[in-house]
């Protein structure tokens, strides 16, 4: 059987690179962060794609899908927080953390979803 093929946000660092280091062992994991990869492994592929950009997103699951067919499982790790007092934080930070935090997470499932039901965007 083929491994597994496995998207992670947020690869680059915490959380996401313990997830990606510990998958490798067993399965092909695709990671992106916006910055370049901290993973040096024969099977990881990253994508330097920030999670908020959909044009972005759509265009790195489009290459998965064209390079390895298919994606079983997807990790929406990526996330960002202010360390601020609610009263401290100004606009533009709670607007990055949506659009990271929410919306990424939506543009991830949105698009990876259509490759595990079998479907591209045109059909849905």
């Amino acid at each position: 059987m083929d491994k597994k093929i496995i998207v992670i946000t947020g690869s680059r660092k915490g959380i996401g690179k313990y997830l990606s280091e510990y998958y490798l062992k067993s399965a092909l994991v695709i990671g992106c962060s916006r910055k370049d990869s901290s993973i040096r492994e024969e099977n990881y592929i990253h994508y330097n794609v920030d999670v908020s950009d959909e044009i972005g997103v759509v265009n790195m699951i489009k290459d998965v899908v064209k390079r390895f067919k298919r994606v079983d499982i997807l990790i929406n790790n990526a996330g960002i927080a202010a360390m601020n007092h609610i009263m401290l934080t100004p606009m533009d930070a709670a607007t990055d953390i949506i659009k990271t935090n929410l919306l990424g997470t939506f543009i991830f499932i949105r698009e990876v979803s259509k490759v595990m039901a079998g479907k591209s965007g045109e059909e849905l």
